[in-house]
């Protein structure tokens, strides 16, 4: 048995051994594939009369620092996936618009679009910049779904294939409720809150929407909706109720029903639309591949001296250094430090795209921009949303820009713990025993429920927090305590209606941001530098190791996904302060 296991053990050392090899020597080429690719596409010569062909199958991402690359340990499967920064994306668009070597812009999109609804804005602003200045924008799809119409509507001609699809019904949010299933088990979830919007904790404790939240549910919806439908409206001429009741109706239910409402100008086959690409823009047209055009942008950037450095948010705002798709308050404050530090960083973009989270290490962060802001230009960029913990750490802020769509506000805290010993008994026979030195040197374990002391000490620590965040708001905003409480209360709130409330300054995307900070830095030529909350270096390379879970389209996938992931965040804020928005729209 001992030789069996030493050679069961050789075998897997063996195989581990091989695969890492395996999986270095192909990131290794395609370190050197890429590294050729760059250099090559920085010299390539685009001639008058080219036309840019975006389909948007890259991955776009505010965060240009994550890796592209998704490795497997065992298997040494490798997979590389084309990225591009969205603040590099919507530059070369406005580059692409005083580029007289550029005639058109092709969007000829394919595939299902998985961007957010303010990082889609974002793009289509710069689409509708490039139209204005003459320039044609054409779009061409085999199915349209909301989304990518959101963003194509712009164009001067939409086609649509003929067996194709347009999807145009509204927009929803939904609400899983657990509570029927913790009754079941046994698990008794202890809920303190300061805030009645504050509903991120409501699928533990109750089987439907409050009112309060069903409230704010309706008001963002139809807000961010109404928005994307009159942009809609005032690009194809049609008039905003008109789109509405198409949406009530489900008129849209064939690509002529399209044509006839004026949505679509025209149904053809892909080869049809070679064919009507010739006509408009010529035979000699040549077609450019959208990100070999970001690429030369990028590589042509400016050198100067002074730099506005971008600091990236983007996910869950967790204590300590955090992991990928989290921003950790550790690493956070460094790169906001470093920026502070650096001599040759004349203002400072932070890029918030986050739901919230730890309401300290928010706190921490806050605290960390306040810092910087009293010796640099500090502009917040906000994304698909910064909502909660995320607006927590954008109030210090000299200024606030956000899209209409921007998930926004949401000031409220919560703090939530898990009584699972009752359940562990009823349902597995695990039973429990405690020592204590003190009466409540147990306090926070998940094996007994905590009673009437432990209570109020823990809506004691989450009004101080409520507090606390408000005072932060106050400040930053230089807004009146009592009216910031007024608006607070744990409420959601559109990017269009946070600005009319006070807490955002001004519309815009990232490219604004930029442009807002160097005005405040007083520089007319400046560098874009990026510097990311991510790990770096050794941890980015172990990070790779990790398999991509691919998520499936069946409805059974995408429901176990989000429910393992507000799981995940309740188990994390089991006994916690937490400021954590309610709920996210993805997108359309």
């Amino acid at each position: 048995m001992k030789q069996f296991l030493k050679t069961v053990l050789a075998c897997i050392v063996a195989i581990v051994a091989c695969s890492i090899v395996n999986t270095f020597c192909m990131l290794m080429v395609i370190a050197i594939l890429k590294s050729s690719y760059n250099s090559d596409s920085g010299h390539k010569h685009i001639k008058k009369g080219s036309v840019l062909e975006i389909t948007l199958s890259e991955n776009i991402s505010d965060n240009p620092s994550q890796p592209p690359v998704s490795a497997s340990l065992f298997t040494g499967r490798v997979s590389v996936n084309r990225q591009m920064a969205l603040l590099d994306v919507v530059t070369a668009i406005e580059t692409a618009a005083t580029d007289n070597r550029i005639e058109a812009i092709y969007l000829n999109i394919d595939t299902p679009l998985s961007i957010g609804i303010a990082s889609l804005s974002e793009i289509r602003k710069a689409l509708s910049l490039f139209a204005s200045s003459g320039k044609p924008v054409i779009s061409y799809a085999d199915s349209y779904s909301q989304g990518s119409y959101y963003l194509c509507s712009v164009s001067d001609h939409i086609y649509l294939n003929p067996i194709g699809s347009l999807e145009w019904q509204g927009m929803a949010s939904e609400v899983i409720f657990y509570k029927g299933l913790l009754d079941k088990t046994d698990v008794h979830p202890q809920i303190i809150r300061h805030g009645r919007y504050k509903s991120a904790i409501e699928p533990f404790t109750e089987t439907d929407m409050s009112q309060e939240s069903r409230h704010q549910s309706e008001v963002l919806i139809n807000s961010i909706w109404g928005n994307i439908v009159s942009e809609i409206s005032a690009s194809r001429d049609i008039d905003s109720a008109l789109l509405q009741s198409y949406a009530d109706r489900l008129s849209i239910y064939s690509p002529q029903k399209g044509v006839e409402t004026g949505m679509i100008d025209s149904l053809l086959y892909r080869d049809q639309m070679n064919d009507m690409l010739a006509s408009m823009l010529g035979e000699n047209r040549i077609l450019i591949p959208f990100a070999d055009y970001v690429d030369l942008c990028s590589a042509s950037s400016s050198a100067a001296g002074n730099r506005i450095e971008v600091i990236y948010a983007e996910g869950d705002i967790v204590d300590g250094t955090g992991q990928r798709g989290e921003v950790g308050s550790q690493s956070l404050c460094e790169a906001l430090a470093e920026a502070c530090d650096d001599d040759k960083v004349k203002s400072v973009v932070l890029r918030i795209n986050s739901p919230g989270g730890s309401a300290m290490a928010a706190d921490i962060i806050a605290r960390q921009v306040s810092l910087l802001q009293k010796e640099k230009p500090v502009v917040v960029s906000m994304g698909d949303y910064a909502a909660s913990g995320g607006y927590y750490i954008a109030a210090p802020a000299d200024i606030i820009c956000a899209d209409r769509a921007t998930i926004t506000g949401s000031i409220g805290v919560f703090g939530v713990s898990f009584d699972i010993g009752q359940a562990l008994e009823d349902n597995l026979g695990v039973t429990h025993s405690t020592v204590k030195s003190n009466a409540y040197a147990d306090m926070g374990s998940m094996l007994r429920p905590i009673d009437r002391y432990e209570q109020k000490r823990l809506q004691s620590s989450v009004d101080r927090t409520y507090d606390r965040f408000v005072d932060v708001v106050a400040e930053g905003r230089n807004l009146s305590r009592d009216y910031v409480d007024s608006i607070a209360q744990g409420r959601v709130w559109s990017g269009a209606d946070a600005a009319d409330i006070g807490l955002v300054d001004t519309y815009g995307g990232l490219s604004e941001a930029v442009l807002l900070a160097a005005d405040a830095a007083g520089l007319d030529k400046y560098t874009i530098t990026t510097r990311s909350n991510s790990q770096r270096h050794i941890n980015m390379l172990l990070r790779l190791f990790a398999d991509n879970a691919q998520t499936a389209d069946d409805g059974i996938a995408l429901f176990m996904q989000r429910t393992g992931e507000r799981l995940r965040r309740m188990a994390r804020a089991n006994n916690k302060v937490m400021a954590l928005m309610p709920f996210e729209i993805k997108a359309l």
